[in-house]
């Protein structure tokens, strides 16, 4: 299949009506629902009734189309049940009832299967519907001991759990059902769950209720979903995946389209987003996506789930499982306000449960484990293109999700979004070796830095972490920029650091300064030579291809950031024999340039396809990206040398921190107040990258400076892996030499 027409299939599903598969469980309660008009001796909804009868599986079951899941059979044996009291309620079926009883006695022993997926509120409606088959003559054959056990379950759910109107069907005639219909919504339903408004219909008669099931009904003709209306949810979820994928820049005005769609909702705290509080993931995804775009969404709707025990008091038992904790953690990590104290309790229980549920090996879904082991490892740190291989090699088109009956969502899950993201993977890795080959090129034979004998060959990694952050082919002069940048940085930081003299070192600032070419230099040193021809070299390329892009040179600029830079370089040296050791602010004046990513942003932004004014790069607005963006990467950096530079009796920011507290403070207690310092200079930067009001800096440009900062989280979370690469060179193997198997075609 080709590019195009997998686009366009895309597009169609975008495009198209919400997909979700039929609930067993859900229609066979609505065709327990009696007409009126026969004195209850019919059902109203006779197609539902059909749709049962139609639609039994080999083994005997109703339900999701997945006879033979391991950790579905409680789910089959809900539905099987109900599907049986609809057709024995209404004497059609018998040998149907006969093949369903026989599966549920040969799957009895899933009823205390602890690892069985458990739809939402099974403890307290399964018995009730045990009940009820008893009272149509429908002995389900259960030992004495299932039962038992089972109703003692019950008890002890509706003991422990509040809120209990959502599994109302559960509860039946001891249910005061005048009180569960002040919990009705607007378009009639409860919870928009068909099964609970049939059960309400059922016990207590109301027009709105009824209108609310035809309507559904009139949209899938003969069954209904486990939760309708679905619109809002479905969307979210499919630009979430779509972004996990990263095939997003494919579709982003119909994205933008959604979200817009999605901020009116919010704005307008329409039901499908707010109406249910036990069930956050909704409206987790929704101020996440939101926030992300730019949107002002507040985090005071998050605020009742700040405390664990309230969030487990208040939202369903069933409804706070790992999927819903997850979706929370990633929701407190788009902090961006000093006083959001709602996101960082949130950030404190939910990282908290999620470790203690892979510690205990309490999550039974395995890609669901991998994909909490991932987040939870380094949330910020995940670079675009890595998070794109494991969401791909997790993806599954079988996916789904459980209320109180399994659910799949075709337009999430399916084969059309896999195989256009795999294809887009191997065509971006494909343009990515090209891209290594060329950058070693220059690096052995233009530039010849091989022959300075000395230093780290950062070529490879420079060229995975330019990978990792640019997908787009398109961008491949940013990423070579970004790349070029990085390596001649590392190599004059070398020179400055370990192999030139202080005479070298100013003899380099000083050409670079005058700007001569180096034919009509006579060099006194030779890698002075090779280090000042390299750059010469490539600022002169790079002003050139940027001069077709921007229509204006940008030397002059590259110029004088290079010199910046290496004099932070001269700074630091100094800093090592001064007898006064700087402030912190003093400290970081030089040591964020010469950390080199405000040189590296600042020159691949005039790569993107978008025309820059001089005056946009120089604003007041750039220099606080770069400070802040500067001042993460430096610090985190820091932490993770501060040893190795402690030994060299080198000092950096925490040795810093320490004689500013007159060293009163531990290592730990000196890092730890670094920490402070960096998340308070993440959530800096995610503010300004956020901000649209009085932004002049374009947001394809600071998207760069979100894609730096995840690198710094990347490189220094744990040790240092620009300078002793581990995690990375696994994840280079994946990114840039393993493509994915596609079909043939």
């Amino acid at each position: 299949m080709s590019l195009q027409t997998s686009i366009g299939n895309i597009r169609e599903k975008i495009n198209g009506k919400v997909n979700i598969s039929p609930s067993a469980y859900d229609t066979a309660w609505v065709a327990m629902v009696p007409s009126r008009e026969y004195s209850g001796r019919k059902p109203c909804f006779s197609q539902c009734l059909d749709w049962i009868l139609q639609n039994q599986n080999p083994d005997g079951s109703w339900g999701l189309q997945y006879p033979g899941h391991p950790y579905l059979v409680k789910d089959s044996l809900s539905c099987t049940l109900a599907c049986l009291l609809a057709l024995r309620k209404w004497n059609v079926g018998e040998q149907l009832v006969q093949k369903g009883l026989e599966f549920i006695r040969s799957n009895a022993w899933a009823i205390s299967d602890k690892d069985q997926f458990t739809p939402i509120g099974f403890d307290v409606i399964f018995p009730m519907m045990i009940n009820y088959a008893n009272e149509l003559d429908l002995t389900p054959p259960f030992n004495q001991d299932i039962l038992d056990s089972m109703f003692h379950n019950r008890e002890t759910y509706i003991t422990r759990n509040k809120n209990l109107e959502y599994v109302a069907e559960g509860l039946g005639e001891s249910l005061k059902w005048e009180n569960v219909m002040t919990k009705q919504r607007s378009n009639g339903s409860l919870f928009n769950s068909p099964a609970t408004t049939a059960a309400a219909l059922i016990h207590y008669q109301d027009k709105k209720s009824f209108e609310y099931l035809d309507n559904v009904l009139k949209i899938f003709d003969t069954w209904v979903a486990t939760t309708y209306p679905v619109d809002v949810y479905s969307r979210l979820c499919m630009v979430d995946v779509l972004e996990r994928l990263g095939i997003h820049r494919y579709f982003q005005s119909k994205i933008d389209s959604i979200l817009e769609d999605m901020y009116r909702s919010w704005q307008q705290k329409e039901e499908e987003i707010f109406a249910d509080p036990r069930n956050p993931g909704r409206y987790t995804m929704a101020f996440r996506l939101l926030r992300m775009k730019g949107y002002e969404v507040s985090s005071d709707e998050l605020a009742p789930y700040a405390d664990r025990e309230h969030f487990f008091d208040t939202v369903s038992l069933d409804m706070s499982g790992v999927t819903a904790v997850l979706e929370l953690y990633r929701a407190s990590q788009v902090r961006i306000h000093e006083e959001e104290s709602t996101l960082e309790k949130v950030h404190t229980w939910t990282s908290t449960f999620l470790n203690q549920q892979l510690q205990n090996k309490s999550i039974l879904d395995k890609k669901l484990q991998k994909q909490v082991e991932f987040e939870l490892k380094n949330y910020h740190g995940i670079l675009d293109r890595v998070g794109n291989r494991r969401a791909l090699e997790l993806y599954d088109m079988g996916h789904y999700q459980i209320l109180k009956a399994a659910y799949r969502f075709p337009i999430i899950k399916n084969e059309d979004f896999l195989l256009f993201a795999k294809q887009d993977f191997n065509i971006c890795q494909a343009q990515n070796k090209k891209e290594l080959e060329l950058l070693e090129r220059w690096y052995y034979t233009d530039c010849k830095l091989d022959n300075l004998k000395y230093g780290r060959n950062a070529a490879r990694i420079a060229h995975f972490l330019t990978s990792a952050i640019l997908a787009d082919p398109q961008l491949s002069d940013a990423r070579t920029s970004i790349a070029k940048t990085i390596v001649l940085v590392t190599c004059l930081d070398d020179f400055f650091d370990h192999h030139g003299s202080r005479e070298e070192s100013l003899k380099i600032i000083e050409l670079i300064k005058e700007w001569n070419d180096p034919s009509a230099i006579t060099f006194d040193s030779e890698e002075v030579e090779i280090l000042f021809t390299a750059l010469y070299n490539t600022v002169n390329d790079l002003d050139a291809k940027s001069y077709v892009q921007q229509g204006r040179t940008i030397k002059p600029l590259l110029i004088h950031m290079w010199v910046e830079t290496l004099t932070s370089f001269m700074r630091e040296m100094d800093m090592f024999t001064d007898e006064i050791a700087p402030s912190m602010d003093e400290y970081l004046s030089f040591a964020c340039i010469s950390i080199g990513c405000r040189i590296c942003i600042l020159t691949a932004i005039h790569f993107l396809g978008i025309k820059l004014s001089e005056d946009i790069v120089i604003s007041p607005e750039c220099t606080s990206l770069c400070k802040h963006v500067s001042s993460v990467i430096r610090l985190l950096n820091d932490i993770q040398t501060f040893k190795k530079e402690q030994q060299e009796r080198k000092l950096n920011a925490v040795s810093l921190q320490q004689v500013a507290d007159k060293g009163a403070i531990s290592d730990d207690e000196a890092i730890s107040k670094i920490q402070k310092m960096v998340e308070y200079h993440r959530r800096k930067l995610l503010k300004l990258i956020l901000q649209t009001k009085g932004s002049i800096v374009p947001r394809e440009c600071k998207h760069v400076f979100w894609k730096f900062c995840k690198i710094g989280y990347y490189l220094y979370s744990f040790v240092d892996e620009f300078t002793s690469p581990q995690q990375m060179m696994e994840d280079v193997k994946s990114l840039i030499f393993e493509p994915f198997n596609l079909p043939r075609m």
